[in-house]
């Protein structure tokens, strides 16, 4: 088992697939690099060097740790990436993986060739309602407590907008309950999930976006709008981030990667391409 012991005090898992222009996956809040196995690593390993890996208190990395913030987050890619010799790369993050993904280009511009913010933010600051306050989201601690740890989590996948439009989920009831079975096993457990979720919500980029220089890809789908509004997050990301392009996904929620992972990975290896050195 692939687990580097790095010197920002974590052991990370992680896995290095193909050859050629180096892209590191970042996933959402809580889950393993597992989630990229199904689409992205057998068509984007073709032609890249797919990075891949479980985040501090997830899967079979280092659990219970006294420090789960953003920035030490993306510290530790960072070292991930010095352990494997990549002296820059592709750097694609998923949700909360944006922000670490984020975090990681304004501390660390040159480790970053370009950047792809899928379904991201950049802090509390760009966020709607009650969530645009620092720390453990009022919500979450509800829904823990009403629901219980796994029944929350599946709801959130398989009985809410927030992964799969409903049209999908009706369609594909199977495919929506794999994808649950698939981040499950791997999820982070109660504690470092409440630990990640902290973390989420108490990094804030939002006044330094007009300091990102590396070219940047912001991805969304159209139905991304629920009530952490991600589209309007993306809104922000595009208007301050020099340059930043926004690619909007029709008929998509937050799980486009899974739910229509042709298009996605055809949308990733495009960019790439078109920022990768001769």
């Amino acid at each position: 088992m692939p687990v580097a012991s790095l010197p920002t005090g974590v052991d990370l898992y992680y896995e290095s697939h193909g050859q050629g222009e180096p892209l590191v996956l970042v996933p959402s809040t809580a889950f393993s690099g597992e989630v990229w196995k199904p689409f992205q690593v057998p068509e984007l390993s073709k032609s890249l060097n797919v990075v891949i890996h479980d985040p501090r208190g997830c899967g079979r990395s280092t659990h219970i740790q006294d420090v789960y913030t953003i920035d030490q987050m993306a510290n530790d890619i960072v070292a991930l990436m010095d352990h494997l010799g990549i002296g820059s790369a592709h750097v694609l993050g998923h949700s909360m993986g944006g922000r670490i993904a984020l975090s990681m280009t304004l501390n660390y511009p040159r480790r970053v060739k370009s950047l792809i913010l899928a379904a991201s933010g950049s802090g509390p600051a760009a966020r709607p309602g009650s969530d645009c306050i620092p720390g453990l989201p009022h919500r979450t601690v509800v829904e823990l407590i009403e629901m219980g740890f796994e029944r929350c989590i599946r709801h959130e996948i398989c009985g809410s907008e927030t992964f799969f439009t409903k049209n999908f989920r009706d369609r594909y009831p199977e495919k929506v309950e794999e994808f649950f079975k698939l981040t499950w096993a791997t999820h982070a457990k109660l504690s470092d999930y409440v630990h990640l979720i902290i973390a989420r919500h108490n990094w804030e980029g939002t006044h330094r976006l007009g300091d990102v220089r590396v070219p940047t890809l912001v991805v969304i789908g159209d139905g991304d709008a629920g009530r952490s509004n991600h589209l309007a997050q993306a809104e922000v990301l595009v208007k301050r981030i020099p340059g930043a392009e926004l690619k909007i996904l029709k008929g998509q929620s937050h799980g486009f990667f899974w739910q229509v992972p042709e298009e996605t990975n055809a949308l990733i290896l495009s960019w790439v391409k078109k920022h990768s050195m001769a």
